[in-house]
């Protein structure tokens, strides 16, 4: 969810001014979530169609699996959720177990009841 990238000349951002040269750290998880691009930013919404999305890079950076990994996720996702429907957290949202990486953001596990 992040990348590392290094300034070729100084860069204005907000106000704070980044020398050439500089590494500097793109968090693309908080780009994925800006409210001002994505309405309802923090919601898993499958049917979502906000273009501009980071999740699989931009331009030359753009991954090459990226049509591969949607249609995979859009195949396994539907069928879980078509054979489960019932399917729920087994836990509090609260107490969902996160990655402790700087890099990238994720569930350790995603504990779910299946009631099909």
């Amino acid at each position: 969810m992040a990348t590392v990238r290094f300034t070729d000349q100084p860069v204005d951002i907000g106000g704070v001014e980044i020398p050439a040269g500089e590494l500097v750290m793109l968090s693309l998880g908080a780009a994925n979530r800006d409210p001002r691009r994505f309405s309802d930013p923090d919601r898993l919404l499958l049917r979502r169609n906000d273009p501009g999305h980071l999740a699989f890079g931009h331009g030359i950076h753009r991954c090459l699996g990226a049509f591969l990994g949607r249609m995979e996720a859009q195949i396994a996702l539907g069928g879980v959720i078509s054979r489960f429907p019932q399917m729920a957290l087994a836990v509090d949202q609260a107490d969902l177990p996160w990655r402790n990486t700087t890099m990238l953001r994720g569930l350790e596990s995603l504990p779910v009841t299946l009631r099909g």
